[in-house]
């Protein structure tokens, strides 16, 4: 039992994700919890290896403090500040003025620049056990205050909130940060005439029923800038890509006073650096206030500048949008979904009604001429053009109607990527030959691509075929289209003078790489000639069979198994000497649940095998897995029919294996069915991990009490028979110490372990049985 928790601990150790550290030192988000963002990995309790001393107790205003962060072990990454103990100040205090190598400043909203350092470098020196820095006090106290930091280890290990001893200050002032002005409207008259406008929704009249509105008005070298949400700060942020990397963003926030504040920030990834503006004359804040829900500011900016991380606003770029909620010092909670970003680049000199990607979707490619003049495919059926199609294909041949002649392809999908594969075999992933239209860094292109790893990423033909000729490639609105030729016999392509079954697939990026598709690939349920003109139709897969394998494989193991073993474990005593069916009741209870259990799995395998009519091995591990489930499952019964009776000699082997072998299976089965509920084609998202995650979080609770309760008994001198090695006992296995009877701790666990696998079973049979229709609506909302 103690290998079912060491596995145990391991599923559960790979069920959840991790996430990237923060090579450049901590995010912004920090700085008022001090709380890395590391998933899943809770702050250490107890004492922390590590101080933080201050050179002196007390301070006046502007003194300078000499802080240290020592520890009898090395640390890696940190985020320190001062805060009041005594005040409503919720902001950091005070200014660093001189900082080591391996640190570096972090503007934390609401205070002073320089007000908070962490780590800079993700590699530090070996033995680092020591950092030094210089603090001034504030100009206005702050009253008593305390050096708070988080301190990390590694990346599993940190300690939070270590903190110093109190330093007194002279009595806390009044600090107010932010302001507000007159209250004043924004509104959209004269919108693509004397002003431009993007606005949420698009028939809202002005900041007042809004949610989001930003108009801009070049006036000389100048653009003003009016912005309102229905949140606590709204922004807006200019990039030559549609991503948060590298963006020069205004923003207007809202504090804990309802007071608002102007700030600038320069974004690294998805973490975004506040920058200092003080004696910055290229952006003045004309009015802010935060009324009614809402926030409203008006910003007037140079176009150009020189000020670092200011773009030229002369040029055209990115717009992009979002707005949401905030802390106690103004800092900006994640937009989530408050946000967008305009279809085309934007000239801020040009007066015009600014359209976000989604709205801007073009008919591209359309369907007039499908069975005449091309052969087409689409996603639902009756769309008509790349503006409404989720999914579209057509085809036509060109030029020479032989070998050497072309094929025309034209692919638009509402994804980032969009593919027609052929295939030699109906519903095959691997060893699929696809051309695939996607867009990589704000460019679109047609590459060629082989499925030769299973379920796993293409590998993209380098270089292109130069066959591939490509007279369209965009991606507007949110839909990526591409028209391109290639040859009929190219010899880094499939041979399309041949017939194929098409595969039709699109789906998300991930990074500059093809990321896995949205939903389950459709192929043509008969093989295609694509010189031909016709009507392309989509073979709907059927997962009826997957469905019964996956609920006969749960009900087995998760089920029966789990129930069966419990009972020969500790349920003996509880019903002894009651008989059903000729037999002992445990064992006749015991018996009926795992016969039921290797019945299940041989039908589950055959039903499987029935459905995919071959070995899957783009299904990776599971049918590997699985076939040993099924071996360990049957040898059971088998070893059944040969063991020697109780009281012969080499019973004890008996024993010992069928244990052993009846662990192995269970271990192995519970594995194949994390396996199998990440498989693409059983339609399961991340909902179906949860049942199981319980199951083996219950099942580690049993067990931890099984072992309690072996050690516990063992100490209070109860023996277990398990039989000498050559002696002429019985060599029974004894699961349970003879004489002891079935108390109410094995009751309870019984009733205990019968509901969680009963609930689980239940749970993953609907989450199965929903599964195709759940797809089907997914399919039709995207």
């Amino acid at each position: 039992m103690i290998f079912v928790l060491q596995v145990t601990a391991q599923l559960l150790l790979l069920s959840v994700s991790t996430v990237l550290g923060f090579s450049k030192g901590p995010p912004l988000s920090t700085c008022e919890s001090k709380f890395p963002h590391h998933k899943h990995a809770p702050a250490q309790q107890g004492l922390p290896p590590y101080n933080i001393n201050v050179s002196a107790l007390s301070y006046s205003l502007g003194d300078n403090l000499t802080v240290t962060i020592s520890g009898s072990q090395p640390f890696t990454g940190f985020i320190l500040n001062a805060q009041g103990t005594e005040s409503s100040i919720p902001w950091p205090v005070g200014t660093f003025t001189q900082i080591p190598n391996y640190a570096a400043y972090f503007y934390c909203s609401g205070g002073n620049p320089k007000n908070t350092v962490g780590q800079n470098n993700p590699k530090p020196a070996k033995n680092l056990n020591s950092l030094q820095f210089t603090w001034m006090a504030p100009e206005k106290s702050a009253g008593n205050i305390s050096f708070i930091a988080t301190i990390v280890q590694n990346y599993s290990t940190f300690w939070e909130k270590v903190t110093s001893p109190v330093v007194h200050g002279p009595p806390v002032e009044n600090v107010t940060r932010g302001t507000s002005t007159e209250s004043f409207q924004i509104d959209k008259k004269g919108c693509g005439e004397t002003k431009g406008c993007y606005s949420l929704p698009s028939n809202c009249a002005g900041s007042g029923d809004c949610t989001y509105l930003f108009t801009y008005n070049v006036s000389g070298r100048n653009v003003i800038i009016d912005m309102s949400a229905k949140e606590r700060w709204v922004a807006v942020a200019f990039n030559e890509n549609k991503l948060m990397d590298k963006m020069d963003s205004i923003m207007c926030t809202t504090m804990a006073t309802n007071l608002a504040e102007f700030r600038h920030f320069y974004s690294i990834g998805h973490s975004v650096v506040r920058q200092d503006l003080t004696g910055n004359s290229d952006v003045t804040f004309d009015k802010i206030v935060y009324e009614d829900g809402g926030i409203k500011c008006r910003v007037t900016r140079k176009l150009t500048s020189n000020a670092v991380y200011f773009r030229d606003l002369t040029k055209k770029w990115y717009l992009l949008f979002s707005w949401g909620k905030t802390s106690l010092s103004g800092s900006a909670q994640y937009h989530r979904a408050n946000q967008s970003v305009t279809a085309d680049m934007v000239d801020l000199g040009v007066n015009a009604v600014l359209k976000d990607e989604k709205s801007q979707a073009e008919a591209t490619i359309t369907k007039d001429g499908c069975r005449k003049t091309k052969s087409c495919y689409s996603e639902p059926a009756n769309c008509k053009s790349s503006k409404d199609c989720d999914y579209l294909v057509t085809m036509k041949p060109t030029g020479d109607q032989g070998e050497s002649g072309e094929v025309e392809f034209e692919l638009s999908a509402k994804k980032q990527w969009v593919a027609i594969g052929f295939n030699n075999e109906k519903n095959k992933m691997d060893g699929t030959d696809a051309l695939i239209c996607a867009e990589v860094n704000d460019k679109v292109t047609v590459e060629h691509y082989m499925a030769d790893k299973g379920y796993g990423r293409p590998t993209k033909t380098t270089p292109t075929p130069t066959s591939i000729i490509a007279t369209l490639a965009e991606s507007k609105g949110g839909v990526v289209a591409c028209r391109f030729k290639r040859k009929k016999k190219d010899d880094k392509m499939v041979d399309l003078t041949k017939t194929w079954h098409l595969v039709y697939a699109s789906g998300p990026m991930s990074g500059d790489k093809i990321g896995i598709h949205s939903t389950t690939p459709k192929t043509s349920p008969l093989k295609v000639d694509v010189s031909a003109i016709g009507e392309l139709v989509a073979a709907e897969e059927s997962i009826t069979l997957v469905q019964v394998h996956g609920c006969l494989m749960v009900i087995a193991w998760i089920g029966f198994a789990s129930i069966g073993m419990f009972i020969a474990r500790h349920m003996k005593v509880f019903f002894g000497q009651r008989v059903l069916l000729g037999t002992k009741m445990w064992f006749t209870l015991h018996r009926l649940l795992m016969v039921l259990t290797v019945v299940l799995t041989i039908l589950g395998v055959i039903l499987i095998f029935v459905h995919a009519g071959r070995w899957t091995k783009e299904a990776g591990a599971h049918p590997i897995t699985g076939i040993f489930v099924l071996v360990l499952a049957v040898i059971q019964p088998i070893m059944a029919v040969f063991r020697p009776h109780p009281g012969e000699e080499k019973r004890y082997i008996f024993n010992w294996a069928h244990r052993g072998v009846g662990l192995s299976a269970l271990i192995l089965a519970v594995v194949t069915v994390f396996f199998g509920l990440r498989l693409p084609h059983s339609r399961l998202g991340d909902p179906a991990l949860y049942p199981m995650v319980a199951y083996c979080v219950a099942l580690i609770l049993v067990v931890a009490y099984d072992i309690y309760d072996t050690l516990t008994t063992s100490r209070g001198g109860a023996s277990f028979n398990v039989g000498p090695l050559g002696g002429k006992e019985d060599g029974n296995v004894e699961l349970q110490p003879p004489g002891v009877p079935a108390g109410n701790e094995h009751k309870f666990l019984f009733a205990f372990t019968v509901l969680v696998s009963v609930g689980v079973v239940i749970a993953l049979l609907v989450l199965i049985a929903i599964a195709d229709r759940e797809s089907h609506k997914h399919d039709h909302d995207s």
